[in-house]
């Protein structure tokens, strides 16, 4: 970024060396002028008058004209030069680039350029053409500009000096007034007053102001010297004020300690009983003499669905109306602990089935009893439990025992088809002698049989009794609860074994049963007869669901088919079981409950509610897999096994 005064003087030689090109400029046009109006001509004629004085003398002749012809045009406004005589033909010519004058002369050729003197010889009259060059020579041209250029660098440093000059005289009184303005300065950093001075008039307005703002300075460092003086001593006199204030501080710290600390050993005494209150596992109303509550704990609250606070001053018999009739033994505190097992209190959000026990409380306090109220619902569910455990313990026993029996008819059935199978064969050696002796060909009676579907008839009885077998050897297999080692088995054939056990299942008739087994084994290591079970409780549950919506589903589409899909594949190091059905499928609020025990959505009587959560431990705790629900393609329910292939690994969450 240049000064000002830097770009004045750059101006100054811009403005210099413009009219400096502009005179040489002027000097050149001027020249030119000169030369082809006055010095061409003049030339021009004095060269004319020489050749006639050449002509005329004695000694004229063709050489000495061509010689001086070649002289003449040396000259730099010579271009070329002819001499012609009477009949118009050139007789001597000089040029010096390239020639323009005819070998024959006619007036039709002459031009602006072209010169004609006519001259008068001993040998007639003659012409002289001079062809004239007007432009400047270069020599003068260079010189020109040689001559500008250097005027202009001597204009440049001379004002380059002036500047120099000019800029020394300019800053004489400038210093002057620096070294003032700096004594002053130091003046006052040492608490002097003292005031710049000059004999400049130029600087006289600036000096006034500069001495006002050194008077204004002084007042200011002045006032701000007592001001710090003030502060000082207010300083120490707040430090003694704080001194004073701190000792009572520490003596009201003091004081507030001790009874912060009585304040919180109340506190967490407070703490404590609501914690041992709200962690037990009953309800409790502490009540007065009105049967108002005067205290609770959390789980009051939430069995009544409100915030325990809130329960405060209420009427116990509005919030339990249940306790309605037994409101005079509730009055009579005199009697001591009093209890009361197996009562159904319906305004609870949580279990049907508690027991009460009243604590009357002794001394002169607004409370006078504490209610306890204990959840026996599960207790009872679990004893319902047991009982029916030991019924199907029972029941998996004459099972067994039915199965054992069963078995010895069903042999002897299938073992004596064998033998009147073999004793219809012909190829063999004793059928064939019985049959001579009877006169009875045994082609002929093979022909009977096969045109009287006996042979058919023998194949059905076979059929039934190999399938009554399997379903009384998978009976077997499934009541052996003993038996928990796990081996490695096929999932397909597991799960045909569960199917050909449910198809006797009255919740399954109508219903299709699609299990199409894997083109390859699905193994792992299992306990059977664990996950028969698990299967079976999906399938029969699916059965259960879909019986009634069967009804409805195909009143408004004839054609639908109620279906439970079976599939077992590998996914991974896992092997993956699937059972899906198309029904109704799972409310979205139940699906997180479906695992927990007691947990149904079935009447009363129709089931525990433990048949999801039993499946859910034999997979999980018994093979170590997960086991979920899924919203299935079908539109219904589907529940998905997730089973190591090898025993022991432990599936990830």
């Amino acid at each position: 970024m240049l000064l000002t005064r830097q770009k004045i003087m750059l101006s100054t030689v811009a403005v210099c060396a413009l009219i400096i090109v502009i005179s040489t400029l002027a000097y050149i046009l001027a020249a030119e002028r000169v030369g082809r109006e006055h010095l061409a001509p003049m030339l021009n004629d004095t060269l004319a008058g020489l050749i006639q004085i050449q002509l005329k003398s004695s000694d004229a002749s063709r050489e000495s004209l061509q010689a001086s012809l070649d002289q003449i045009i040396r000259h730099y406004q010579i271009g070329e030069a002819a001499i012609y005589n009477s009949d118009d033909e050139r007789l001597v010519h000089s040029y010096h680039q390239s020639p323009s004058l005819p070998a024959h002369w006619s007036a039709s050729a002459e031009d602006d350029h072209y010169h004609v003197y006519p001259l008068q010889s001993r040998f007639g009259p003659m012409q002289l053409i001079l062809v004239s060059d007007l432009s400047l020579a270069h020599f003068f041209i260079l010189d020109t500009l040689t001559t500008g250029l250097f005027v202009l660098c001597l204009s440049a440093l001379l004002i380059f000096v002036l500047y120099a000059v000019t800029r020394h005289w300019q800053r004489r009184p400038y210093r002057h007034l620096l070294s003032s303005v700096e004594r002053a300065a130091m003046g006052a950093g040492q608490g002097e007053q003292n005031f710049i001075d000059s004999a400049d008039p130029d600087y006289r307005p600036l000096i006034r102001a500069l001495n006002d703002l050194l008077w204004q300075h002084h007042q200011r460092t002045r006032k701000l010297t007592e001001a710090h003086e003030q502060a000082e001593n207010a300083r120490q006199r707040a430090i003694a004020l704080s001194t004073e204030t701190r000792q009572t501080n520490e003596h009201l710290a003091q004081e507030i300690a001790v009874r912060r600390g009585i304040e919180t050993q109340l506190t967490n005494t407070q703490f404590l009983l609501d914690d041992i209150i709200n962690a037990m596992p009953s309800a409790l109303f502490v009540l007065d003499e009105n049967l108002h509550i005067i205290q609770s704990n959390e789980l009051a609250g939430e069995w009544l669905g409100q915030a325990y606070q809130q329960l405060t001053g209420k009427d116990l018999l509005q919030l339990i109306p249940e306790l309605e009739p037994f409101v005079d033994e509730l009055h009579d505190t005199h009697k001591g602990i009093r209890k009361k097992e197996r009562f159904i209190i319906r305004s609870f959000r949580s279990g049907k089935v508690f027991d009460l026990i009243l604590y009357p409380l002794t001394g002169q306090q607004q409370a006078r009893q504490v209610l306890r109220i204990d959840d026996e619902t599960r207790r009872q569910q679990l004893e319902e439990k047991m009982v029916q455990s030991e019924k199907m313990a029972t029941v998996a026993g004459l099972a067994a025992g039915v199965a054992h029996e069963i078995n010895n008819p069903l042999g002897a059935i299938l073992q004596n088809l064998q033998n009147i199978r073999r004793r219809l064969q012909p190829g063999l050696k004793a059928n064939q002698q019985a049959a001579e002796r009877n006169q009875l060909q045994l082609e002929q009676l093979q022909q009977y049989l096969a045109d009287r579907d006996i042979t058919q008839f023998m194949d059905n009885i076979q059929q039934a009794g190999e399938r009554a077998a399997e379903i009384v050897s998978n009976m077997l297999t499934f009541s052996r609860t003993e038996q928990n080692q796990k081996l490695r088995c096929d999932l397909n054939v597991l799960i045909n074994d569960t199917l050909t056990i449910a198809q006797g299942e009255k919740n399954l008739r109508g219903i299709l049963l699609d299990f199409e087994p894997a083109g390859h084994p699905v193994e792992c290591e299992i306990i059977a007869g664990e996950l028969e079970q698990v299967l079976l409780n999906l399938v029969v549950n699916a059965g259960q669901v879909l019986q009634p919506f069967k009804t409805d589903k195909q009143h408004n589409q004839p054609h639908w088919k109620p279906r439970i899909k079976i599939r077992a594949f590998y996914q991974g190091q896992q092997a993956i079981v699937t059972v899906e059905d198309n029904g109704p499928g799972i409310p979205v609020n139940d699906v997180g409950r479906i695992f927990e025990p007691f947990f149904t959505t079935k009447d009363v009587g129709e089931g525990t509610g433990l048949g999801l959560f039993i499946s859910w431990l034999i997979v999980t705790s018994h093979h170590q897999g997960k086991i979920r629900y899924f919203s299935s393609p079908l539109d219904g329910a589907g529940f998905e096994i997730r089973l190591p292939r090898k025993a022991g690994n432990e599936q990830s969450s």
